[in-house]
């Protein structure tokens, strides 16, 4: 069985799946537009089809994320509304789905690649609170979807789609630097491509969710029940639940003892990303707040970290006009503060 095998249906049954192909029929009509159209128009999923394939992976990715972030995303008034309508037309967009798959399947499951690692950081990050690493891995964000314990990397992403990249991941403040992080062979990298990696590890690593604050896809103090009639109508739908048992994470301390890091490939992301998987006996479990392609890492299996090039950022958009990114060759102050911090997180 190819890794590549469902990923049409995968796309019809996400969140993030459904509502990308909204945003490529959307694009088709609307070329420099940036609303969503989320009904489906006569005639225009023949013109996304044409579309996909002429576009590049940076373009689908770029989009993709946006998608992540802005239509369907966790803290997004709107979100239910837009995936509602997502599901409803996804049968009707299944050609762009389609397309998808026979023009960048391949490239959207690529496994982690070991040489070519980045890790993004600010100059104010706060290495006191989180150095050193891979240590106390209870210490984890929301309901425990990933531990502050661990490292992220991502594989170097194409330049398109830097600034959607670091808007995802809230790298604000002063200007984003970047350095190469080979790992070394013999580090164990568990793969996600589909929702159903994401259930099986939970399943081998099973950890009641740390709390109930999820926005508006699973019970708790943020969901608004009222809010979410027109999606809970969409059958087979898998962007919310008004009812559970438990809600299960992973223990990343039991995923720490069998894996070095967790690779969300692109495919992982578009299908799984707010993708909620129900489990036996009510309980549900839910890939969130990973945004893009990139890897949780949760031991130092590194060799030695390079300076990279700036990331493609638009220029004077930080807090004081000053640029978005650095290049470490040639600023051998961020370098070498970059370098301590870096060195600090790693416990070398």
């Amino acid at each position: 069985m190819a890794v590549t095998d469902g990923f049409v249906d995968a796309l019809l049954a996400s969140p993030v799946g459904v509502t990308l192909l909204a945003r490529l029929e959307t694009r088709a009509l609307h070329p420099e537009g940036r609303r969503l159209v989320l009904d489906s128009a006569p005639g225009s999923v023949a013109p996304a089809v044409e579309a996909v394939e002429r576009m590049s992976l940076g373009e689908l990715v770029e989009l993709a994320v946006l998608v992540g972030m802005l239509d369907v995303g966790p803290w997004v008034s709107h979100a239910a509304e837009t995936a509602a309508a997502g599901y409803r037309h996804a049968h009707g967009r299944a050609p762009i789905a389609e397309a998808l798959n026979d023009r960048f399947a391949t490239a959207l499951h690529e496994p982690m690649a070991r040489q070519g690692q980045q890790w993004w950081t600010t100059e104010d990050l706060r290495v006191d609170r989180l150095a050193p690493l891979f240590r106390d891995y209870e210490q984890v964000y929301g309901a425990g979807q990933f531990s502050w314990a661990g490292l992220w990397t991502v594989t170097d992403p194409p330049d398109v789609a830097h600034g959607q990249l670091v808007d995802a991941w809230e790298l604000e403040g002063s200007p984003i630097s970047r350095w190469r992080l080979p790992v070394l062979p013999e580090a164990r990298v568990l793969e996600v491509h589909r929702p159903s990696d994401w259930a099986r590890l939970v399943m081998e690593h099973p950890r009641q969710a740390a709390s109930h604050q999820e926005s508006w896809e699973l019970p708790g103090r943020n969901q608004r029940r009222s809010e979410l009639s027109a999606l809970t109508a969409v059958p087979n739908q898998r962007a919310t639940r008004t009812t559970m048992r438990r809600h299960l994470v992973p223990d990343w301390r039991s995923v720490a003892e069998r894996y070095d890091g967790v690779h969300l490939s692109w495919a992982g992301f578009i299908t799984a990303e707010g993708c909620i998987t129900d489990l036996d006996e009510g309980d549900v479990t839910m890939l969130r707040y990973w945004f893009s392609e990139r890897t949780h890492w949760l031991a130092d299996v590194f060799g030695e970290p390079e300076p990279a090039p700036a990331p493609f950022l638009p220029a004077g958009l930080g807090q004081d006009g000053d640029d978005r990114s650095v290049d470490l060759r040639f600023d051998t102050e961020r370098q070498r503060r970059d370098a301590l911090a870096l060195g600090r997180m790693l416990g070398r």
